[in-house]
This record gives C-alpha cells, structure tokens and sequence, in this order.
C-alpha cells in the first residue's frame, strides 16, 4: 500500500500593510516548504474584489493551522491587525488549535505584548532588518517553521491514529454511525489515507448504506490504486445493490492483486451464483477451499451452487462437510434440508429445518422450505402453517 500523502498546513498571515515587502520576501523563502506541500499560504491580499474582506479574513484565520504575526512598530499601532486578528489567533493557540508563531520584522519593544511569551523568530528575537543580508534572517525563519510543521505532523499523526483506532473499536462494537464520524475526523486530518476511507465504507456497509459505502471505496482506490481490500469490499456493496456484474469485476480485480485470497474467491462465487453462472460459482468455491480447505461458507455456498445445477447428492455432501466444521451453523442444516428435500428424502429435511430454527428461530426462509417440505408429505395443515409464520417473519416473502 502506498505511504499516505501529507495535507498542507495552513498558513496566516497576520501583519501591517506597511510590512508587505518584508512580507513577500517572506514569502519567497517560503517556497520550498509551499512547493513539498507542507503549508498552504493566505493573506489578506488575497482577497477578491467585492468580498467582504473582513468575513473573509476571519474565515480564515479561523481556518488556520499556523499564524504568523509579523511584528513592527505599524503592527502594533494597528487597531485591526493588533486588537482583533492577534485576540483571535492568540485564542486558538490557547485552544490548541492552531500554533501562533511571532517573526519580527523591526525593531520594536513588543516585550509586554500578549503574545511575549511565545517561541519568536527569528533567533533570540532578532529583527529581520537588523541582519546584515535579510536573507539570512528569512532563511532561519523558515528552518524554524520548519521544525514548527514537523511538530505539527507528528501532533497531527498521533491525533489521526488515535481517531482511527476508535473508529475501528466502534466498527467491531456495531457503533458504525459513531464510526463513520470518527474516521470523517480522520480525515479532515489526512485527506490522502486509503486506509481510513476503506474502513468508513465498512462502517456505511453496517448501516446498509450502499451507496455511500460504494462512494468510499471509490474515494480509497483513487488514493492507493493497487490497495486490494477496497475492490473486494466493492464488490459487496455492489453485491447488496444487485449490481452483480460490476460485482464480478470489483472481484476479479481483487483477485489480481491478492490471487491466494479464499474471501474473495468465495465472494466471487457468490455473485456468479447470482448471475446463475452455477458452474463457474462452483469453480470459485473450489478454488476458496485450496486454499482455505476448513472454510466452511465456501462449503456452504458449494452446496448451493450444486443444489442450482441439480446435483442433490453432491449438494449434500458439501453440507456435511460444512457441518462437521461448524455444527452451530444454522444456515448449513437449512441447506441440509434443501439437498435432503431434492432428493425426496422429506422427513430427513424437517428434521435438518427443526435443528436450523432450534439454532435460528427467526429464519423465514426456514419455515417456507420447512412448509414445503410438509407439503410434500401432505401434511397441509402444519404446512399452512409454517408459511404462515415465513410471512409473519418476512411479509414480503412472495413465495410463501
């Protein structure tokens, strides 16, 4: 999997409009760190004309994850700059929610002002335009910014994990709308980590949206192309929206990054099972149990897939072996019961559907095939009314 991209940080400029040369000097030496993506620059020269500038401005101040306030005489003198974007950013510092760093730019007495106490550039306060080269001080000031955003990264990074791994818990606990909030928080962190989209469109799939799921997976494999659980945890949700070629595609794509995976070989039998490509389902689950030889839901699916093509016998073989691997499986003894019923061996069938609902009482599928079953030995009345409680269980049961 590829390593996850970096998100910039964003950078303020808080400053006089008598400083913007010292400014855009800055500005300058700030490339390299603009150009390796670290940090992301806005000031209130970049406002478009008819914007409400000072909306716009405290938008993104507000936004902010660094703030620099470019210190000088007209700095300070400045009722706008000084009393409300230095209130605001000092706020946010306090909050922990954006790091103020003060540059001094002119020599100044700033040594009372709110924001004394913070780590100032460049070195041991020395204005910038006290340097013999100014481009000396502009390249210590940003070495110093540096080192700011790779503390930023690492904060961010542990917030990030920390998020995440909650999103997990929340996911195996069933909290997938709990879940999903945590990683769209991971994700306002790091906008680039195919992990984290991969594990929200699971959390969607618990919550049996779809199509949102659908969309996360799509959003993972733009990120990380060759990440193989996304094609196959797209084929699911396709599944669930009856997309079944598409299914088969996600599947196969899967298959060609991850081929030994018996998951999704049996997913893809499941799919073509849908399509009623029965033989080539069949070949899908052979190939899930060599390799995974005690998967017992490709014996399962197998089972059905041979019950489809009319192989009653070889059907119920494959629901043994599923049974011996797992013998709490309810869904194994109603397949049991459904080779056992093609075969015409009812009363061996009710017994395999009596041990399905001991195990599954709520199973509507069940009873309809246990109704049938009934039928068969003429039994009607008990049939009648084992499809009565199918269609209490499932009302939009057609069959029953």
């Amino acid at each position: 999997m590829s390593k996850p991209a970096k998100k910039p940080f964003k950078l303020f400029y808080c400053y006089d409009h008598k400083d913007e040369a010292l400014r855009d000097t800055l500005d300058s030496h700030l490339s390299s760190l603009k150009r390796q993506q670290l940090i992301e620059i806005w000031h209130d020269g970049k406002v478009s004309a008819g914007t409400e500038w000072e909306r716009e401005i405290d938008k993104h101040l507000s936004a902010a994850d660094i703030v620099l306030l470019l210190v000088s005489a007209d700095f300070l003198a400045s009722n706008y700059s000084y009393s409300k974007e230095v209130e605001r950013a000092l706020q946010r510092h306090e909050e922990g929610t954006a790091r103020v760093v003060p540059i001094i730019l002119r020599p100044v007495y700033w040594q009372d002002a709110p924001f004394s106490k913070l780590q100032v550039l460049p070195t041991e306060a020395k204005p910038v335009t006290s340097w013999m080269n100014p481009d000396e001080a502009c390249e210590d000031i940003t070495r110093g910014l540096y080192e700011v955003v790779k503390e930023l990264q690492v904060s961010r990074e542990t917030a990030a994990e920390k998020l995440f791994q909650e999103g997990v818990a929340l996911n195996k606990s069933k909290r997938y709308a709990e879940a999903v909030e945590a990683f769209d928080r991971v994700i306002q962190l790091n906008t680039h980590n195919a992990r984290v989209y991969n594990y929200k469109g699971n959390a969607l799939l618990g919550l049996k949206q779809y199509e949102e799921a659908l969309s996360a997976y799509e959003q993972a494999l733009r990120v990380d192309p060759d990440y193989t659980t996304p094609y196959h945890n797209k084929g699911v949700a396709l599944r669930n929206l009856k997309r079944y070629g598409e299914a088969l595609l996600a599947f196969e794509q899967a298959l060609r990054l991850d081929p030994n995976n018996p998951h999704i070989y049996n997913n893809k039998g499941t799919v073509l099972s849908n399509l009623k490509r029965y033989d080539e389902a069949l070949s899908a689950f052979e190939q899930a149990l060599r390799f995974d030889p005690d998967n017992t839901l490709a014996y399962t699916s197998k089972g059905a897939a041979l019950y489809s093509l009319k192989r009653y016998s070889d059907a119920l073989e494959a629901y043994e072996r599923a049974f011996r691997l797992d013998p709490s499986n309810a869904r194994t003894y109603t397949g049991k019961g459904i080779a056992l019923a093609g075969l015409k061996r009812y009363e061996e069938a009710l017994v395999a559907y009596e041990q399905a609902l001991s195990l599954d009482p709520n199973d509507a599928d069940t009873y309809y095939n246990k109704g049938l079953a009934l039928y068969a030995l003429k039994r009607h009345g008990e049939a009648l009314l084992a499809h009565e409680q199918a269609l209490h269980l499932d009302p939009n049961n057609a069959d029953a």
